[in-house]
């Protein structure tokens, strides 16, 4: 496996790319879109769901790892099986799976059958099908695109995703308000706090799957060109330990995966677990203050990423000093979430780390895009989507418990103070500060 390619600082796409004009694309766009809006119904729901169901912070965590862990253990799996068969064909089977699902969440929801328990298996089952349509999502734009067009394909697919971030919780938090105990059947007498919001709830999952489905039907409008002979040689499993060993040896790699694996206990957990339960219980909007304050955030990382993407400079000289210097600022932001009292400074909050964030995500893509031969483009994205998910259960888990310690005051300014630390030690270690750093002339 050769070195990976060194490049002077970050790398943009070419905005001077035409936009991919085909009709495969457009319903792929389409096609995604839908899903993705699907996607935050569940989001907003599912935790929503857990904590009138039990209550409990940290049986929202764990269900939320339930969800994760699934996923970050199969998903190099998934990547196996997509190069194995097809995107299309994997991404197809995903869509309906998660179909059959969602459906069965909604009916046991709507009918007032569910149980932890069954939440427990279905959260682990939805879990497991997104480790396939994860690999299957972000591989088949190259059969639908030219290889001339991928820098504006994804930067249209991810100005798209951004949207859904935004629109989509905040459809969903305000469909369960609608149909809530304040909502349109206010009147009707109620025995627990799950039952009140059971028809607003079962109709985000019911919507979710739907949006699979109608995805799915979608993509079969979809034609890919077929598959080119790949440049990696050897067996599945022989690449991917290959693969692993080059990203260990790589010095830039090793610091940047370790890093983004530190900062997702001090932000996914925090974001995931205390956001939902600081709503409930500081917020007097509930669900739609929750669904308010997510679709801000979504809204200031299309800002961000819309703006990185149109070669917004910050002034910093290397990738480490960009990331690091954000991510200090971000801490102080979740920090300052902890006084928060009403959901317009809430979501103005959540907006601006969602800009800081957006700018951070495109930098770091672009810099492993193009730093990394297509040989090994694969494994190093996937090891990378790896870490986060990977991260991302124990995250979880390990907020849920901390919240059944302290209060979400000192749970939020504890996360940010910490996630600012780290930043700020990292930024004053040279290795970490000079990741992506110009490459110097012999």
């Amino acid at each position: 496996m050769t070195e990976p390619q060194k490049t002077t600082g970050e790398n943009r796409p070419d905005a001077s790319t035409p936009t991919p004009k085909n009709r495969s694309f457009f319903w792929l766009i389409v096609s995604g879109f839908i899903s993705m809006i699907g996607d935050q119904f569940t989001l907003i729901g599912l935790p929503w769901l857990t904590l009138k169901l039990t209550g409990d912070a940290m049986a929202l965590g764990f269900v939320l790892a339930v969800v994760g862990l699934p996923r970050a253990i199969f998903i190099l799996l998934g990547g196996a099986i997509v190069d194995r068969y097809s995107p299309k064909g994997v991404l197809l089977a995903s869509k309906y799976i998660n179909t059959a699902l969602l459906g069965l969440l909604a009916w046991f929801v709507f009918t007032g059958g569910l149980t932890l328990p069954v939440l427990y298996v279905l959260a682990a089952a939805i879990g497991l099908a997104s480790a396939f349509a994860y690999p299957a999502g972000t591989s088949i734009l190259p059969f639908v695109v030219p290889r001339e067009k991928l820098a504006q394909a994804n930067g249209l697919t991810m100005a798209t995703r951004q949207v859904t971030f935004f629109i989509g919780p905040l459809i969903a938090g305000f469909v369960i308000a609608l149909f809530g105990p304040d909502g349109l059947n206010s009147e009707q007498v109620v025995t627990n706090e799950l039952a009140a919001e059971a028809t607003g709830l079962a109709l985000v999952f019911a919507l979710d799957g739907l949006s699979f489905l109608l995805s799915g039907f979608m993509l079969h409008l979809v034609h890919t060109r077929k598959a080119e002979k790949g440049t990696a040689t050897g067996g599945v499993l022989h690449l991917l330990v290959e693969g692993i060993r080059s990203i260990l040896k790589d010095r830039e790699l090793r610091l940047l995966f370790a890093y983004m694996a530190l900062i997702q206990i001090f932000v996914v957990g925090p974001m995931q677990v205390g956001l939902p339960v600081f709503a409930e219980s500081h917020l007097d909007g509930g669900a739609a203050s929750f669904g308010t304050i997510m679709a801000a955030h979504g809204a200031g990382v299309l800002i961000g990423v819309l703006a990185a993407g149109a070669g917004l400079k910050l002034g910093f000289r290397t990738l480490g000093q960009t990331f690091l210097s954000i991510d200090i600022l971000i801490g102080l932001a979740v920090a300052a979430f902890a006084y928060v009292t009403t959901t317009f400074t809430g979501g103005a909050i959540m907006a601006a780390a969602g800009v800081l964030g957006g700018i951070v995500q495109v930098r770091i893509f672009s810099w492993l895009q193009g730093r990394t031969p297509p040989a090994q483009m694969g494994r190093v994205m996937s090891f990378f989507m790896f870490i986060v998910m990977g991260m991302a259960p124990i995250s979880a888990s390990a907020a849920g418990w901390v919240l059944s310690f302290v209060d979400i005051t000192t749970f939020f300014l504890g996360a940010g103070l910490m996630l600012t630390l780290t930043a700020a030690i990292s930024l004053m270690i040279r290795p970490m500060r000079e990741v992506g750093a110009p490459a110097t002339q012999d």
